[in-house]
C-alpha cells in the first residue's frame, strides 16, 4: 500500500487523498481541520464475488456489463456500474464516473450529497428529480477518528448493500455522488454520517417514483451493519497461520 508523511505520520495514500476530497456542502476546505470535522463519507466501497453474484441474480441488467461490473475497490474518480431508471420500466445498468467537479480551489471533487438538502441545492436538485441511481456493493470503508485504522462496514446477514446516489452530465461524462445521512449507533464512533443504503425492494421506488424517493430520504430506518477494523482481520489471519 502506498503511503506518505502527513502531519509527521505515515498514512495510507488513499486516506490522505480522501481528506482533500471535500463535500461542497460542508463549507470546509480541509486545511487546518482534524479528520473528525471532515463531512464526506464512504470515500471507498468494494464489490466481492458474493455481492456481485447476488446483485446480478436480482438485476439481470448487470450481466450486460460484466466486463465493467468487476470485483474490487471503487474510489472517487473511478467508474462504477450503477442501476438507473433510464429507459424503464426495469432498472438499467449504466457505468458512471464518481465525483462532481468541485469548481472551487480547495474542493477538487464532490463525492457526497446530504439527504437533508439534496432537493434544494442547485448542484443536486435536478439530478435528484430526474436521475437517481443505485450502486451494488459488498461493503464500504471509513477511517477511524482515533487511530486512522481502516474500518469495514457491511451487513452480516446480507451479502450486498445498495448505495443510493444521483447523477448528471458534465460535458461528455455522466458523473455521480453518493447520498449520506446522519450516522447510526454503529457508524457514529467512526464518522457522524453514513451512506443512504436501500433494500432490494426499495430500489424500484427509488429509481422510478420521485414521491417514494423523497420518503426514503427521510426514513429513519437503517440496516444493521457490522464494523470491523483491518487489524482485527489481520490478527485473525495470523492466528490461523499459527494454528495451522
Amino acid at each position: 500500500m502506498r503511503s506518505c508523511r502527513y502531519a509527521g505520520t505515515f498514512l495510507p495514500f488513499d486516506h490522505i487523498l480522501s481528506h482533500y476530497i471535500i463535500n461542497k456542502e460542508s463549507g470546509a476546505s480541509g486545511h487546518g481541520k482534524k479528520r473528525r470535522d471532515r463531512k464526506d463519507v464512504c470515500g471507498r466501497f468494494y464489490i466481492d464475488e458474493e455481492a456481485k453474484e447476488k446483485a446480478e441474480n436480482a438485476f439481470p441488467a448487470l450481466k450486460e456489463l460484466r466486463e465493467s461490473f468487476r470485483t474490487g475497490d471503487i474510489t472517487p474518480g473511478m467508474t462504477a456500474v450503477s442501476l438507473t431508471g433510464a429507459g424503464g420500466p426495469d432498472p438499467k445498468a449504466v457505468p458512471l464516473l464518481w465525483g462532481f467537479p468541485g469548481f472551487e480551489k480547495n474542493r477538487p471533487m464532490i463525492i457526497n450529497a446530504r439527504t437533508e438538502s439534496v432537493r434544494e441545492k442547485p448542484s443536486f436538485a435536478d439530478a435528484f428529480r430526474r436521475a437517481r441511481c443505485v450502486f451494488p456493493a459488498g461493503g464500504f470503508y471509513e477511517w477511524a477518528r482515533d487511530d486512522h485504522q481502516k474500518v469495514v462496514f457491511r451487513r452480516p446477514e446480507e451479502p450486498v448493500l445498495y448505495l443510493a446516489g444521483i447523477f448528471r452530465p458534465f460535458g461528455k461524462e455522466e458523473r455521480f455522488v453518493i447520498l449520506t445521512h446522519p450516522a447510526d449507533e454503529v457508524m457514529l464512533p467512526v464518522h457522524d454520517r453514513m451512506p443512504l443504503i436501500l433494500s432490494e425492494k426499495e430500489i424500484g421506488p427509488w429509481l422510478f417514483d420521485t414521491d417514494s424517493a423523497e420518503k426514503l430520504l427521510v426514513s429513519e430506518k437503517t440496516p444493521l451493519l457490522t464494523a470491523k477494523r483491518d487489524y482485527e482481520q489481520i490478527s485473525l489471519f495470523d492466528m490461523i497461520k499459527e494454528n495451522g
